[in-house]
């Protein structure tokens, strides 16, 4: 066996080698909650980018998703694939406005209504902003932790949530893909990039 063909071996089983197996915290998963919240509720601007899907009884979509926040403002670029169609949604804690391809513009004070009314969509926004980072909502919510202290499911205004992967992003852990249902509509959030956004732009892009 040449020299070149033992290495490409000894790569090949450590590349198809299991991960080591994560340390258990030395605090209960209560203690590792409590210390995870602060730095997650510091995080007011932020850029997630991934895909979204949602499916009612009749229909299904699934797009990429590009929001950025900033405090209270937001801002969700949402694109179907082959050219379906495109839409902005733009808003804070008092007003948003909806943005489609077809050149309307729609005005509310409710995302989540505004979205059901025009497309038929289901999609909690303005709890999502919250479970994105891993933390609840605003509100009444019963959550359940998994043995590092980060949420594994959450119960809250009526959603089932489902935390079913995190990722180590700029020295916090947040979720990968999030899972919601009601007895009315599914919601898939698989994130395949977040980033810190800078707290210095005074400006409102809307």
């Amino acid at each position: 066996m040449s020299r070149l063909t033992a290495t490409l071996l000894l790569l090949l089983v450590a590349a198809c080698s299991p991960l080591p197996p994560r340390p258990l915290p030395d605090t209960s998963a209560e203690q590792s909650w409590q210390r995870r919240q602060p730095p997650l509720r510091q995080l007011t601007h932020w850029q997630l980018s991934g895909r979204l899907a949602v499916q009612n009884d009749h229909e299904a979509w699934h797009m990429s998703l590009n929001w950025q926040q900033r405090d209270e403002r937001y801002s969700l670029n949402i694109i179907a694939p082959l050219g379906q169609g495109a839409m902005q949604l733009h808003g804070d804690a008092v007003a948003v406005t909806l943005l489609t391809d077809e050149g309307e513009t729609l005005h509310s004070s409710d995302p989540d209504q505004l979205l059901y009314q025009r497309l038929g969509w289901r999609v909690p926004v303005a709890a999502l902003r919250y479970w994105v980072l891993g933390l609840p909502a605003p509100g009444t919510s019963t959550p359940q932790l998994d043995q590092y202290g980060r949420l594994r499911h959450l119960t809250q205004a009526g959603w089932e949530i489902a935390f079913l992967d995190y990722q180590p992003r700029h020295g916090v852990e947040l979720p990968r893909k999030v899972f919601i249902d009601n007895h009315q509509a599914q919601v898939r959030l698989v994130i395949s990039d977040w980033q810190p956004l800078p707290t210095d732009e005074g400006e409102d892009e809307r």
